[in-house]
């Protein structure tokens, strides 16, 4: 069956879908339900009707799961289990429920990338990433919001329109990925894969309270996500990766969903190098709270203030204020510009054209986005190259700073999720910083700090700021070592920096 949108998708009405006991307080991790699988004590098609429960709950509040097929849903569950009974699961994942990005390619199901005029484009094969989960038995429910052409911090567009924060539905879940945030955090899926160019995966998982992984780049593969002609598997800077509610999930998602495909599979194999380090007092941790370039709010900077305190505590060896040895306004210029070069291949003729009107009257030198949006996206080849070589020094301080510390922490994005702002482009407005108005696209500054070199960051809920809003930390590790920032990850969970479920409405009413 094709898929549908919430509000015309049928369900099974009749049928008394409660929440089972376990789920008080909000629904279990994946790694929790999976262990019940293995011991038989919860069956896959109940947590699909769990998570079709929690849809009919949430959406009228939230809008995050936007085209579900949960009767296709039943039926793949309904093979899990029989193939559990009889001794043949596919692994951990088998028989659990999770949801996609909008951007990434189902078969049979649109991808739009909440573009109107994308409304009729239905791929024939599923993304990489889709085809794997589904291989390991994994239960596709549907697809999450999405802002116009991913450009956004937050999830909105004209077919599926707004995403709100479960937290607070007059705030942002963020973006891109914000649908896939939000989902997981009000308990629509368990688990969700997003992407992320510029904070696509880290600010949602921030401003909705739970965790998320941008891995190395190139370690999974992107064939079959975003739209038009353009399906590459390794797309500049752009990563695809694992939201889920606990630190523990990131993990087993990411080694299903990583490692070559097509021609590349035939000669490589994907090992990471382990993490050694058992306890938090074993790691060599900087900490950054704010940057000159890029100004975090005081309730953003004093949580990542006072997690670094904590740390120290426990014996682990603290560097405040660290970062690599690299000028951050040459980095913020080369990677704005590397950004909009590699997303340039979405836009279509009017749009490049009208790119190239305006990057010829730039000024040169200019620095700005505003500016850079159009001679980023029409970069000529040769300053291309140029700029891979600054890249390149940029990569080796960061390996010259990971010889001294095994991860960076600092903020995901510069505040807590903000009010819903609908109104002109995302590079024309402004945040709230410390009693100032700050560029938006400022904070991309955390987006490009580390991806423009390819590195991880995971991003682990650390409490509420003084609003009551969720505060996470971003968790740098070098390249390739990815298994670093998740055990951190993990560590900083076990040791109560968790995941908070947000209060679920009352009824669909509250909401309108």
């Amino acid at each position: 069956m094709p898929p549908t949108a919430p509000h015309e998708r049928g369900s099974r009405q009749g049928a008394d879908v409660n929440l089972p006991d376990w789920t008080t307080g909000g629904f279990p991790p994946l790694w929790e339900v999976a262990q019940r699988l293995a011991a038989g004590t919860v069956s896959s098609e109940h947590l699909v009707d769990a998570c079709e429960a929690a849809q009919r709950q949430w959406h009228g509040t939230i809008n995050a799961l936007v085209l579900s097929d949960f009767d296709a849903a039943r039926a793949a569950a309904r093979d899990s289990d029989r193939r559990r009974r009889a001794g043949h699961a596919r692994g951990m994942l088998d028989g659990v429920p999770f949801s996609v990005k909008e951007s990434f390619d189902v078969a049979g199901w649109p991808t739009t990338c909440g573009n109107p005029a994308l409304r009729n484009q239905v791929p024939g094969r599923d993304a990489v990433v889709v085809q794997r989960l589904r291989d390991a038995g994994a239960i596709l429910l549907g697809k999450t919001n999405v802002p116009l052409g991913l450009r956004d911090w937050q999830s909105y567009n004209a077919i599926y329109g707004t995403t709100r924060n479960p937290h607070d539905p007059t705030r942002t879940p963020g973006g891109s990925s914000g649908g896939s945030a939000a989902a997981v955090c009000a308990g629509l899926s368990f688990f969700d894969v997003g992407s992320d160019i510029g904070s696509s995966l880290r600010n949602p998982a921030h401003y909705c309270g739970i965790f998320s992984l941008k891995p190395s780049h190139a370690l999974v593969p992107l064939a079959g996500h975003g739209t038009g002609d353009a399906r590459f598997g390794e797309q500049d800077i752009n990563v695809a990766g694992p939201l889920a509610r606990s630190a523990r999930d990131l993990e087993p998602v990411l080694r299903v969903i990583a490692g070559p495909d097509g021609d590349d599979a035939l000669p490589y194999r994907l090992q990471w190098p382990e993490c050694p380090h058992r306890r938090l007092a074993d790691f060599r941790i900087a900490v950054l709270p704010t940057h000159a370039q890029a100004e975090a709010d005081r309730e953003v900077a004093a949580q990542i203030e006072q997690l670094g305190h904590w740390l120290a505590e426990q014996g682990a060896h603290v560097g405040w204020h660290e970062r690599p040895d690299f000028d951050p306004g040459e980095l913020w210029h080369a990677y704005v510009t590397l950004l909009r070069a590699t997303t340039s291949v979405h836009m279509d003729d009017a749009a490049f054209a009208d790119a190239l009107a305006r990057s010829a009257t730039a000024t040169a030198g200019d620095h700005d986005y505003a500016t850079l949006q159009y001679t980023g996206a029409t970069l000529r080849h040769r300053d291309w190259l140029r700029l891979q070589v600054a890249r390149e020094r940029f990569a080796a301080a960061w390996r010259s700073f990971f010889t001294r510390y095994d991860v960076l922490l600092c903020p995901a994005a510069a505040t807590t999720a903000f009010a819903l702002d609908e109104a002109g482009e995302p590079w024309q407005r402004t945040l709230t910083v410390n009693g100032r108005p700050q560029p938006m696209t400022t904070q991309l500054f955390w987006a490009g700090h580390s991806g423009l070199c390819g590195l991880p960051s995971a991003v682990a809920p650390i409490g509420p700021g003084a609003g009551g809003l969720p505060v996470g930390v971003q968790i740098v590790a070098g390249r390739y070592q990815d298994l670093t920032a998740l055990r951190f990850a993990c560590l900083l969970e076990e040791a109560g920096y968790a995941y908070r479920p947000p209060v679920p409405p009352q009824s669909a009413a509250d909401h309108n």
